[in-house]
């Protein structure tokens, strides 16, 4: 029995030498394991070359460079900032059409509607206006995500008149003072007014009451007339019945009285402002309460010359004198150039009829019944309105209101 379990052992305990050795030299065989990082000249050739457009250096854009302008523009009474992009002026296109009057569309391409329509494309620029067609030079500009319109050129295609004021340098551009063909044979009322007050402090006919005048823009309006501007007769084909209502010597009762019906009716009407008498002379309207009417959308600020001077009296040099001078203390007040000139008591001689196509539009007289746009437009009549007339009177005046005639 002992000798069975000896030879037991000897058994196990040569398998276990057996064992050990075996794991002994397999240890010692077992080759290196590599380091867990190496340098990566050891693994990949350092001469490899990585795809050309990772390695290449990325081409940049030259920087356009955007500097302020100077100089002082004023485009429809509004302040206009503009910029130099390579010494050409250029003026962003929002502030642009804002300025303008037009309603900026799209940008790409562009397009701006209104009273005028600018558009540009591929092909170019189109410009339209009064029915005239025109293009432009240059090239809208994006620069950080805002469109750049090239100025100079745009405002020459759309033919905005250009007033400078020689003594403050600043440049006025009025679109509604650019030149336009009326259309012939049309029939268009045009009304002449003074104060709209009952405090009778002068001449009483000349005072209509806000009561009465409040009935006449309430028959305009209910009987479908068109209250109109002297720069839409460049389209009076667009309205049915127009009419002007014209108010002369731009009395403070035109800004306290009036303007709160007309903000009421939405109606639409032009004052004549004597130049010097802004803020001076008594019972007139100040720059103040002129610029306000010129900015409502309802007033047009147009001259009743300087100094309120009888024209039938003047002599060149101051004929010349009145119109120069009103001109430049309106466009200053309003910032839009006026191209309407009302003949203070409607008198007027020789050197008037000369001197006023170089300066305005038209002319007016004080009376003379229907105007008609086949007439000279420097002897525009008016009908009077006084304070003794009824609305029969009123209504009589706008009896052929849009009537054309061969």
């Amino acid at each position: 029995m002992m000798k069975k379990a000896i030879i037991v052992l000897s058994v196990l305990l040569a398998i276990l030498l057996i064992v050990a050795a075996f794991l002994y030299f397999s240890e010692r065989n077992k080759p290196e394991e590599a380091p867990e990082t190496m340098p990566i000249s050891e693994e990949v050739e350092t001469t490899q070359q990585l795809p050309e457009e990772t390695t290449a250096e990325t081409e940049t854009q030259p920087q356009i460079e955007v500097t302020e302008n100077d100089a002082q523009i004023v485009l429809n009474g509004t302040d206009l900032p503009t910029v130099l992009i390579e010494d050409i002026v250029y003026v962003g296109a929002e502030e642009f059409a804002e300025a303008a009057g037009l309603t900026l569309e799209s940008e790409s391409p562009l397009r701006m509607t209104g009273r005028d329509t600018v558009e540009y494309s591929e092909e170019g620029w189109k410009v339209s206006y009064n029915g005239t067609e025109a293009n432009a030079s240059g090239a809208p500009v994006a620069v950080e995500e805002k469109l750049y319109l090239p100025f100079e050129e745009l405002i020459s295609a759309l033919a905005y008149p250009e007033y400078v004021d020689e003594e403050t340098g600043v440049t006025y551009y009025t679109p509604s003072a650019r030149p336009f063909e009326i259309p012939e044979g049309v029939d268009v009322p045009v009304l002449m007014y003074h104060a709209v007050s009952d405090d009778l402090w002068g001449i009483d006919e000349l005072f209509v009451s806000p009561e009465d005048m409040e009935e006449q823009l309430a028959y305009l309006v209910e009987n479908d007339f068109d209250p109109i501007w002297f720069e839409d007769l460049a389209h009076v084909e667009d309205y049915d019945k127009p009419v002007i209502l014209t108010f002369d010597d731009g009395y403070d009762d035109n800004y306290l009285n009036l303007f709160p019906l007309l903000q009421k009716y939405n109606v639409k009407v032009t004052i004549f402002v004597i130049g010097n008498a802004p803020g001076v002379v008594e019972h007139k309207m100040n720059p103040e309460q002129i610029r306000q009417l010129s900015d409502s959308g309802l007033v047009s600020i147009q001259s009743h010359s300087y100094t309120h001077a009888d024209m039938d009296t003047l002599d060149a040099e101051e004929t010349e004198y009145e119109m120069v001078e009103s001109k430049r203390a309106i466009t200053r007040i309003t910032g839009k150039e006026p191209y309407v000139l009302c003949y203070p008591t409607g008198k007027y001689n020789d050197y008037t009829l000369e001197y006023a196509p170089k300066y305005f539009l038209f002319g007016l007289k004080m009376t003379g019944g229907q105007y008609n746009t086949s007439d000279d437009p420097y002897r525009v009549s008016r009908y009077y309105v006084s304070r003794f007339y009824g609305l029969s009177t009123f209504a009589g005046y706008l009896t052929t209101a849009g009537d054309t005639y061969d």
